[in-house]
């Protein structure tokens, strides 16, 4: 399996509604996004565009994505959940946390992007299952 390079234009494309910031700026969170991802030969995650397996490149730009989003929700003092509520006159806005059950999923799940990546890796995040026997069960 090969590394995913960062393509800017297929980013671009894919998610068209974030707003870029420097080129310095992503470098430094694509590489965070390959530290939350993993981008090497031996990763879990397939990436093999030879056979037209993408599974890794989509994972990393929806961790990249995320990270763009927070840190520009971070910069702005924005707010991040579901919208229970709004009000016009005075402006009045109720958030509600996006629900998972953990921690981490709950960060994740702060943007849309992150849902999705959250959702596709939990293949990858679940452990095997042991099973202890004296004997084989017959099925």
């Amino acid at each position: 399996m090969a590394n995913v390079k960062f393509d800017y234009e297929l980013f671009r494309g894919q998610f068209p509604h974030i707003k870029l910031g420097t080129m310095a700026e992503l470098a430094g969170l694509w590489e965070v996004a390959q530290s939350f991802v993993g981008n090497e030969q031996t990763s879990k995650i397939p990436y093999a565009p030879e056979h037209g397996v993408y599974t890794r490149r989509t994972v990393l730009y929806l961790a990249l994505a995320h990270l763009i989003q927070m840190r520009q929700l971070g910069a702005q003092g924005g707010l991040a959940g579901r919208v229970t509520s709004a009000s016009e006159g005075s402006v009045s806005v109720s958030v509600e946390p996006f629900q998972a059950n953990s921690l981490n999923a709950q960060w994740w799940c702060q943007t849309n992007e992150g849902a999705l990546y959250w959702q596709l890796t939990a293949q990858y995040r679940l452990g095997g299952h042991w099973y202890f026997y004296r004997e084989a069960h017959p099925y």
